[in-house]
C-alpha cells in the first residue's frame, strides 16, 4: 500500500535510507552518511514530496520527489526485488510527464534498475562532496 509521508515517519524513514544506503553504496564512507543523514532527518523531509510504501502496516520503503526530480527511492534491503520500487516508480510517473534522477556510477544495481525501467543517461558528472561519479538519468513516455 502506498501512503503519503507523515511528520512520525522521519526516523522509519532515515533507517531505511540508511540500510538501502549501505547496501548500495558501500563504496561511500559512515562519516559522508552520517553527515547525509542529519541533512535528510533536519531539512529533506521537509522540502521532498514522499510517499511512503507498506506491507502489513509498516513501511518498508519510500520514494521522494522535488518538482519532477526524484530525489530518493530506497526500499529495505530484505524487501528488495519484490516490486516495491518499481511500484513506487509507477505511482510517481502516473502523476508526472518526465522525471529525472542520480544514482552514483558505482551503484551498478541501482543503475541497471533505472536503465530496465525505461529511463535514459543524460550526463555524467563528479560529485566532489562524496569522491564520486554520478550519472543524470531522465524518463519520459
Amino acid at each position: 500500500m502506498i501512503r503519503p509521508f507523515a511528520v512520525q515517519d522521519t526516523e522509519t524513514i532515515v533507517s531505511i535510507w540508511r540500510a538501502a544506503s549501505q547496501k548500495s553504496h558501500p563504496f561511500l564512507s559512515d562519516t559522508y552518511l552520517d553527515i547525509l543523514q542529519k541533512i535528510i532527518r533536519k531539512r529533506f523531509v521537509e522540502l521532498a514530496e514522499t510517499w511512503i510504501w507498506e506491507q502489513q502496516g509498516v513501511p518498508v520503503g519510500f520514494i521522494s520527489v522535488l518538482e519532477d526530480d526524484i530525489t530518493g527511492l530506497y526500499v529495505r534491503p530484505e524487501c528488495q526485488h519484490q516490486g516495491i520500487g518499481r511500484a513506487l516508480l509507477n505511482f510517481i510517473l502516473s502523476q508526472r510527464e518526465t522525471v529525472k534522477l542520480d544514482v552514483f556510477a558505482r551503484n551498478r544495481s541501482g543503475h541497471r534498475f533505472y536503465l530496465r525501467y525505461g529511463f535514459a543517461e543524460i550526463g555524467r558528472r563528479f560529485d566532489d562532496t562524496s569522491g564520486h561519479e554520478i550519472v543524470r538519468m531522465s524518463y519520459a513516455p
